[in-house]
């Protein structure tokens, strides 16, 4: 029954109606569950997941009871064919890291598996394909509190739980108040959250809140804010970035120096390190050593404007020449 009187809730335009034109999607809680959504509802056994990728993903398809089977990567972030080669009745997730996968990548990828997710997490505007899996995360461009996106031509509707994610919501608007690392700490504690909740639909408050983003917009400030830190640092990138994507999550910077990714959190750039274990494994190459160690992902995000992106490279620039 519905409600009538009480208190006012947030008030959020409704903008976006159709995320993945011409697709079908579901809206879930987690990019790990989006994950493992697709190889629960597929029927998959099994699942194909690179070493150099959040433990998390690893973690949602064994929750679901799929077989993980890794894979390693290239210098050109390309899967590489383990011994034996590769189960073709598995599901094959590939990472699009950063958000920088070409369309030639995309396609040598699709020719070679028969059953493909595209792991977009950090790659929110990377359209989806036909005849694939799309997996995408909202909060790792949007502030939002959780929120994902599992793409793909049918899918098919489980019975699991709607997610809430008021009570774990209030960091987005400390931050707000305070600034992001004010709301750090709380930040953390939503990361819990999401952990410990389980597969489950996106909240409703999630869901209102994406409704009301202004897509394009961020899009395009995302573009120019990557384009500008390539402008000024792509000579010193290790990567060579190629963008051709739509927007990514981050600019990826790689650098050989030690104490880089500190010294910027020093000067208040915040860049995390992603999986740390990376360097210790045995199982890991020589590659995903180095990326583990060295890669500073830089913030891009659309509530900064190039000004700042001269900043970020300037302070980098300094301490590396």
């Amino acid at each position: 029954m519905r409600e009538y009187g009480g208190c006012l809730p947030l008030e959020l335009k409704k903008l976006n109606t159709d995320f993945f034109p011409g697709f079908d999607y579901v809206a879930l809680n987690s990019g790990r569950n989006a994950i493992a959504y697709a190889a629960l509802a597929g029927g998959f056994k099994s699942c194909y997941i690179p070493y150099y990728t959040c433990k998390t993903v690893e973690a949602g398809l064994q929750e679901v009871g799929v077989e993980v089977k890794y894979y390693n990567i290239d210098e050109q972030l390309m899967p590489i064919e383990p011994e034996g080669g590769f189960d073709d009745r598995a599901l094959f997730v590939y990472t699009n890291y950063f958000g920088i996968m070409t369309h030639v990548m995309q396609q040598d990828i699709i020719a070679e598996h028969s059953h493909v997710l595209f792991d977009n997490t950090q790659g929110f505007f990377t359209k989806p394909m036909r005849g694939t899996y799309s997996a995408y995360s909202c909060r790792k461009f949007f502030g939002v509190a959780d929120g994902a996106y599992l793409v793909g031509d049918k899918l098919t509707r489980l019975d699991i739980p709607t997610g809430e994610s008021a009570d774990a919501a209030g960091f987005l608007l400390k931050a707000i108040e305070a600034g992001p690392n004010a709301a750090y700490a709380m930040s953390k504690d939503n990361e819990e959250h999401i952990n410990v909740e389980g597969m489950a639909y996106m909240s409703k408050l999630t869901d209102a809140m994406m409704s009301g983003i202004d897509l394009a917009s961020v899009n395009e400030k995302r573009i120019a804010n990557f384009n500008k830190l390539h402008e000024l640092l792509g000579e010193l990138n290790e990567l060579k970035p190629v963008l051709e994507n739509g927007a990514p999550m981050v600019y990826p910077f790689l650098f050989e120096k030690e104490g880089l990714r500190e010294m910027l959190v020093e000067n208040k750039i915040y860049v995390p390190r992603w999986w740390r274990w990376i360097e210790e494994s045995k199982e890991t190459n020589s590659f995903e050593k180095k990326l583990s160690k060295y890669l500073v992902p830089l913030p891009i995000t659309q509530t900064y404007d190039t000004g700042d992106m001269d900043y970020i490279a300037g302070v980098l620039l300094r301490h590396i020449q």
